[in-house]
């Protein structure tokens, strides 16, 4: 029995390094490449700065994922003797110094982007407990172009998605315990605060709380089960509230004094950092607020989606999951070729989560409308759970006015690709058991086409040079908006 443990945990050790060399492969290696800015990389650098410099700063998102940048700047200092005075008094950096390095800011978010690598294999482990093809379908991260591109960038999806991976792994531990004490749902509610630190849209991971909480409930009265979800949802909530209040106050602390815009912060909020009391936790309530209220009078004044404005690059959501609209963030010319930066799909992927969608729709109706078998209740109840975080997530975007972009696709997406596993080791299950060689042929071609999608579209990843028709064999659908540089 020791010796079969050993050797189960000795292969999940192997595959998890093999993840973390392919995805070092892919997201990491220069990826301080290209040395220019793109798209919010000019924002989110001019706020990672202002905690480097010491100045206040308001944003519409979280501080943590900025926190990190300026992490990585500081860690690295690449830029040391380079006049970035500039940085400080504008939240959009227009012009960077001669030989500005993007190796510092760059760092976290493609660290974050790699290291997510090995939590996304860990998640595909512990829902099918099938190491060699929760490594095959690891390829679903590891070779998906736009989420690597938005990786290696200092932005925040990244960040955002490796805790809202740490969260689900932490979920899918809790599920299949007996019972779930107090400490642990604190824990969960404090990745999923970590999550929501960075961008908001996390928030829709609370959703997985209810699930938790009736799966396998033992037979109880209805007091107890609503005292057992009470509890549970308290202890959720504070460790949300304890990481978002922790990290707001390193903000605070840390950006503690006015620079050239206050960003209409209150009298009393410039009367703390004046008299340098932004350490206190007397103040943290005013500066709270100011700040919440920033964030919401930002949020309304965001421009609509206009299908009818030049250079629009905003998308509905009801199109994002067939990869629209790719996104040109940067291009450049050189000995008569293009090189681009842009935010394109991996189709094998995106396409084949929205099959997964349809077959896990149809697979959850059959049985509700036709009480169809349940060959594996677990692995059933797991196909529910994620795809109703797929279906809840898109329909709250369907119903936010300002405009969205694709990488707003990213969360709904890998609910789906853990659908789309969850359904092969669901209508599979019993293939997988003996071994069949049919089985692990077909899941070999599956990432085999992944791969071959991969170095097709890598040169909009990586910024690598195309001539023109070069280009046009990879625009695939009109719907994808990809346009040449003539």
């Amino acid at each position: 029995m020791i010796r079969r443990l050993w050797s189960e945990q000795r292969e999940l050790l192997s595959y998890m390094l093999a993840v973390l060399i392919i995805a070092m492969s892919t997201y990491l290696v220069n990826y301080y490449n290209p040395p220019a800015v793109f798209w919010d990389e000019n924002y989110h650098i001019a706020s990672a700065q202002k905690y480097i410099g010491g100045v206040m700063y308001m944003e519409p998102h979280p501080p943590l994922g900025k926190l990190f940048i300026a992490l990585g700047e500081v860690l690295l200092n690449p830029n040391e003797g380079k006049d970035l005075a500039y940085f400080l008094s504008t939240d959009y950096i227009k012009t960077f110094p001669d030989g500005y390095s993007f190796a510092g800011v760059r760092l976290f978010p493609t660290l974050f982007g790699a290291f997510g690598g090995v939590l996304f294999f860990l998640i595909l482990y512990r829902l099918g407990r099938h190491s060699e093809y929760a490594f095959f379908f690891s390829s679903l991260y590891l070779f998906a172009n736009a989420f690597i591109l938005q990786s290696r960038s200092a932005m925040l999806e990244s960040t955002q998605m490796f805790f809202i991976f740490a969260a689900i792994l932490y979920f899918l531990v809790l599920f299949d315990k007996e019972e779930r004490k107090f400490c642990e749902h604190l824990i969960l509610g404090g990745l999923i605060g970590l999550a929501v630190a960075v961008k908001l849209n996390a928030l829709i991971l609370i959703l997985l709380y209810p699930f938790l909480h009736f799966y396998r409930q033992s037979p109880l009265s209805l007091a107890l089960h609503v005292k057992q979800f009470v509890l549970g949802g308290v202890a959720l909530v504070s460790g949300l509230g304890l990481v978002m209040a922790f990290v707001f106050y390193l903000h605070f602390t840390l950006a503690n004094t006015l620079g050239t815009n206050s960003y209409r912060a209150s009298a009393e909020y410039k009367t703390i950092m004046a008299e340098g009391k932004t350490a206190a936790l007397s103040s943290y309530g005013v500066m709270l607020h100011d700040n919440f209220l920033y964030m919401r009078d930002y949020s309304k004044g965001v421009p609509r989606y206009d299908p009818c404005k030049k250079g629009e690059n905003g998308s509905l959501a009801a199109t994002w999951p067939f990869g629209n609209k790719s996104i040109n963030y940067r291009w450049g010319k050189e000995n008569g070729k293009v090189s681009y930066l842009y935010l394109q799909s991996n189709p094998m992927i995106w396409f084949s989560v929205v099959a997964a969608m349809i077959a896990a729709v149809a697979l959850l109706l059959g049985r509700l409308l036709f009480g169809l078998h349940v060959t594996n209740r677990r692995l059933f109840y797991l196909i529910g759970i994620f795809s109703a975080m797929y279906l809840s997530y898109m329909f709250t975007m369907f119903n936010i006015e300002r405009v969205m972009y694709l990488y707003h696709y990213f969360i709904a997406l890998f609910f789906g690709t853990f659908v789309l596993y969850l359904l092969f080791c669901y209508l599979f299950e019993e293939a997988i058991k003996r071994d069949s060689k049919v089985l692990y042929w077909a899941a070999l071609i599956f990432v085999a086409e992944i791969l071959y999608c991969f170095y097709l579209f890598a040169p909009f990843t990586y910024y690598q040079p195309l001539d023109t028709m070069e280009f046009y064999r990879r625009v695939w659908f009109a719907f994808w908006k990809l346009e040449p540089v003539l």
